[in-house]
């Protein structure tokens, strides 16, 4: 992140702490964060596909995603420093007000940050399944993750980032009645 271009850093940080895709980042207007509420979140509600601002494919798209106390302050500071306040107005505009375009930050922006941080190979998409790859470490429930990349069922989560699971097999239990695991069973 501290390579990246000051103008597109906190689109970047909010693609790796969201999961969102670069489609929906770039779709997101003022409206579609929450910052002030106990529990900040972004809602997902559009995408930007074929330079086309669409709705989401499936109903499991639209989404709320929380975002952390500190995304949300920078996120707040971002919008005071907006020229345009109408709610309406993208979150990330061009330099003429409308949406990104991926194919121009690709080149433009992305390539150029991650041959330089040492990763030619990754993309867009890299930020989230970064997303995935830490909740998984932090052993976030899967139902919970996969609602929060928009996935039509925790299936196909788990057949996604499977990978990313620690261990080849499963651990042995001891059922035995003075074990830990062994109190918790009604055997």
């Amino acid at each position: 992140m501290e390579l990246a271009p000051e103008r597109h850093r906190l689109l970047l940080e909010l693609l790796a702490a969201t999961g969102l895709r670069i489609s929906e980042a770039i779709a997101l207007q003022r409206l579609h964060v929450q910052l002030d509420s106990p529990e900040p979140e972004v809602c997902v509600r559009r995408a930007l596909v074929r330079g086309r601002i669409e709705p989401p494919k499936t109903k499991h798209g639209r989404r709320e995603v929380r975002l952390s106390d500190s995304l949300a302050a920078k996120l707040r500071a971002h919008l005071a420093a907006q020229p345009d306040q109408n709610s309406t107005a993208i979150l990330f505009p061009n330099e003429s007000g409308t949406p990104l375009d991926p194919s121009n930050l690709r080149p433009r922006v992305l390539k150029p940050l991650v041959r330089q941080a040492g990763a030619p190979w990754a993309g867009f998409h890299t930020f989230r399944h970064t997303f995935a790859s830490l909740h998984l470490r932090r052993g976030t429930n899967l139902l919970q993750l996969s609602r929060a990349l928009g996935h039509h069922s925790p299936a196909f989560t788990l057949t996604r980032y499977t990978h990313l699971l620690p261990g080849e097999e499963a651990p042995a239990l001891d059922l035995r009645c003075g074990s830990q695991e062994g109190n918790a069973l009604a055997v």
